[in-house]
């Protein structure tokens, strides 16, 4: 057996795809870097490195949908490695910001997911949809984009072409809000922590959540979105534990016999973020907040925590298959888009 033979059996699945997101997270890092170093205004443009990691990703997307070997990376990445990252935004905030935020964030996540599931299940209906691509399409705008598709379909027996069709609007759809709102909203509002609720509330999945709020603290500055943006959005993720299996009986209560996951999987990134922000608060108690080797540690952990959403955003944006909407038909996709524009302004309303 040769060595080149050998090295390639030993070589993790995963490393092809991760290596093609890394070295566009590098990529991106290395394009800001040079563009802020610019003299003039040309140093000042709004450029940030998840911007360009998705616009990357979009670029490439043709060409990852013909290289099967990249899946397992760009799996890992959209999924344990974007936890990951989530999970370490625990350090910004102490538990008395965390709480503070949250109460702030509860009862508009609760109207917002209420009227999102209703909305957005009753549009995709009188789009001519099925039940089971309604459902998916209503839980996956409502909570928390793919992963609650993906928690719901196997329950309600949705085919494969429902499940990627769902996918594929959640991904699009949310891709589209990560670039617009950090553009749209500073128009809308003054405050950086309106944003992030508005951002928490309106856009789909976690990881374009947290890359518009990062998106918008990158170009603002000083600006505070990401922290209520963070919060906000992982309330949403937690109603997943109620309402998934609410979806699944409602779609299987006329069965003789009922597949239903039960609860779904605990969304531990949550946990995982409570308890760095359990290690944030000790660390403040004991050390001091402005102990240099504490604040070196969280600073180093936020830029870890950015790098890793710039790999997890590219992504996923090179998994967006425009083909898959055509499987289906144009409408339900429609019926899709104008759900989450109408829950961007009940958002808005509601903060106004």
């Amino acid at each position: 057996m040769s060595q080149s033979t050998l090295s390639i059996k030993t070589r993790p699945a995963w490393l092809p795809g991760i290596l093609v997101v890394l070295g566009l997270a590098v990529f991106a890092w290395a394009l800001v870097e040079w563009q802020s170093g610019l003299p003039g205004k040309a140093g000042k443009l709004p450029v940030s490195m998840m911007l360009i990691a998705v616009l990357a990703g979009f670029a490439l997307a043709p060409l990852a949908a013909k290289r099967p070997l990249w899946n397992d990376g760009l799996a890992l990445a959209a999924g344990p490695l974007l936890k990951i990252a989530v999970a370490l935004l625990g350090l910004r905030l102490s538990l008395v910001e965390l709480g503070t935020l949250g109460l702030q964030a509860l009862p508009l996540a609760i109207v917002v997911v209420v009227l999102a599931l209703l909305l957005t299940f009753l549009l995709a209906r009188l789009a001519g949809a099925h039940q089971r691509l309604a459902t998916l399409l209503a839980a996956g705008t409502a909570i928390c984009g793919a992963s609650a598709i993906a928690a719901t379909a196997p329950g309600i027996r949705a085919r494969s072409e429902e499940t990627g069709y769902a996918v594929a609007c959640i991904a699009l759809f949310g891709l589209v809000a990560t670039l617009a709102y950090p553009l749209l909203l500073p128009v809308l509002l003054d405050h950086p922590e309106q944003i992030g609720l508005i951002m928490g509330l309106a856009i789909h999945d976690t990881a374009q959540v947290t890359a518009a709020a990062t998106l918008h603290d990158q170009t603002w500055p000083g600006a505070a979105a990401l922290d209520s943006a963070t919060v906000t959005k992982l309330l949403r993720n937690s109603f997943m534990l109620l309402i998934i299996p609410a979806l699944v009986w409602m779609n299987t209560r006329n069965r003789s016999t009922q597949t239903g996951p039960g609860l779904p999987p605990i969304p531990f990134f949550i946990l995982g973020f409570i308890a760095l922000s359990v290690v944030r608060t000790a660390g403040d108690a004991v050390l001091g907040p402005d102990h240099s080797t504490w604040q070196t540690t969280i600073s180093m952990a936020g830029q870890v925590s950015i790098f890793a959403f710039a790999m997890a955003m590219a992504a996923l944006a090179m998994g967006v298959r425009i083909a898959d909407l055509k499987t289906l038909g144009w409408k339900p996709a429609a019926a899709a888009a104008l759900s989450a524009l109408s829950i961007l302004a009940l958002a808005l309303a509601l903060i106004q």
